[in-house]
């Protein structure tokens, strides 16, 4: 387990007194009120998010700083309180990633295991009126309130800029134009390029892809125990979970085509060396042509190493060609290449009813769909 970013022991501890779970905070209508203060500030915190949506570079709004101080004590000396908690990880999330995702599903993990019965809020009309603070972050209906800042989280760490999965998928949306002028018309409104992408990637150490991919199934492992608990407890009656497995999901896939596309991940048995940021020429395979095996020299092993020698020489022609379509039609061969043969059809052939006839002529049955029956 890596090291800790909340300290869940602390909060998970009975509180001192008659009362394990502390008081009912809702009880406490003053304006100063745990539950207030806290409450007050996620809203502007919220608030100052909205304001800088559009600002890429904008800070951290100060409020989480506020909550992620503020909400252990609460927790730990005054009210084992679901809401609260749930506040705490949204504020972790935002400084600390998902890290912070992955101590605050076990937080209100450990909390439903030890405490559900008298645990806050209270159930008075229904078993809603508890889990409603994890409904919130899932979403009912629509994305909850941790779906956007997932997608914000940092999955490059390069000089040229940091860039999440939103624009991971903006980019490879770019990429499939394969029309240089939109592209270019697009990247002038603001969007980031795949070459933009890629080139944050190359500047990431491989170090920081190693803690990146740990932590994200990290807290998919949390999410998924979370939510079998609250199945356990709730039964039919357990608030949705789909949207934050399918977002976490989407980022694992992410982190994982990232790492294997430009060669990020770490070699078997090597021992890990201090990086030196890449320079915008520098190759994506490089690393594995002097690692042993890795290279163009000697005969191609397996569809791997295929694909990284395509990607060597889209680099080279990036370098030397940079007006070339070459280096961009090798990549995406070889994003191709490695995507599902389901999610390779769907888009070559973005029509389902095509879709349907291709496999019915090849008499392939279809892949299931999440329901059981046929996707197409």
């Amino acid at each position: 387990m890596a090291d800790r970013v909340l300290d869940i022991d602390t909060m998970l501890a009975p509180i001192e007194g008659d009362n394990p779970v502390g008081v009912n905070l809702r009880e406490d209508t003053s304006g100063t009120s745990p539950l207030f203060t806290l409450g007050d500030l996620r809203r502007s915190a919220a608030a100052a998010e909205r304001a800088s949506m559009m600002d890429d570079e904008a800070a951290i709004p100060e409020q989480w700083g506020d909550i992620l101080e503020s909400a252990p004590g609460v927790l730990a000396t005054q009210s084992k309180d679901l809401r609260v908690a749930c506040w705490l990880i949204e504020a972790a999330t935002r400084h600390h990633g998902f890290a912070g995702l992955r101590d605050g599903f076990d937080l209100v993990a450990g909390l439903v295991e030890q405490y559900w019965d008298d645990l806050y809020p209270p159930i008075e009309d229904s078993i809603e009126d508890k889990t409603d603070p994890i409904a919130g972050l899932n979403g009912v209906g629509g994305d909850g309130a941790l779906i956007a800042p997932i997608r914000l989280l940092p999955l490059t760490e390069g000089m040229s800029g940091q860039y999440g999965l939103w624009q991971y998928e903006q980019a490879n949306e770019l990429q499939k134009l394969n029309d240089p002028g939109k592209i270019q018309a697009r990247v002038d409104a603001g969007a980031i390029s795949y070459e933009q992408f890629g080139q944050s990637v190359l500047e990431t150490p491989a170090s920081f892809y190693a803690a990146l991919s740990e932590e994200v199934q990290g807290a998919r492992d949390s999410f998924a125990r979370l939510d079998a608990l609250m199945t356990e407890k709730c039964g039919a009656d357990a608030p949705p979970t789909s949207n934050i497995s399918r977002i976490l999901e989407e980022v694992a896939d992410a982190v994982g085509v990232i790492m294997r596309t430009w060669n990020k991940e770490p070699a078997a048995g090597a021992e890990p060396e201090a990086e030196e940021p890449a320079s915008a020429g520098a190759s994506a395979g490089g690393a594995a042509a002097g690692g042993g095996g890795g290279g163009a020299s000697g005969p191609i092993r397996d569809r791997e190493q295929a694909f990284k020698q395509m990607l060597q020489i889209a680099d080279f022609f990036r370098r030397t060609e940079p007006q070339s379509v070459i280096p961009r039609t090798l990549e995406d061969l070889v994003r191709r290449g490695r995507l599902p043969l389901d999610k390779l059809l769907e888009e070559l052939i973005p029509d389902s009813d095509a879709r349907k006839t291709f496999f019915v002529r090849a008499g392939v049955t279809p892949p299931p769909d999440e329901d059981g029956g046929s996707s197409w």
